[in-house]
């Protein structure tokens, strides 16, 4: 694999730390093991739409080389991960709610 195909995974791993963050901020819950699975699926949304599938909405810009439809691109890793953080906080309230009622 070239350098610039490992530096274009390092910039969405990048990006896919930030929005995992972010969303976890706003959506709760705000602990530090709540950010895992947030930026899991932002990394999952990253490689399914832009490699496997192949998707590419709107304008693209060249980033490393390659054709990237940035914009899109970040749409669906925040889309999957807020759709993520809100199943986990929903999960997690659920739970206390639970073990306050015992």
């Amino acid at each position: 694999m070239p350098a610039q195909a490992y530096a274009l995974v390092a910039t969405f791993a990048v990006l896919s730390v930030v929005v995992g963050i972010a969303v976890t901020w706003v959506v709760g819950p705000r602990r530090r093991a709540a950010v895992l699975l947030p930026v899991a699926a932002a990394f999952a949304a990253f490689y399914l739409v832009g490699h496997r599938l192949g998707w590419s909405f709107g304008p693209e810009i060249e980033l490393y080389g390659f054709q990237v439809a940035i914009v899109s691109d970040l749409a669906f890793a925040l889309g999957a991960a807020a759709g993520l953080a809100l199943v986990q906080r929903t999960i997690l309230d659920s739970t206390r709610r639970r073990a306050a009622g015992r």
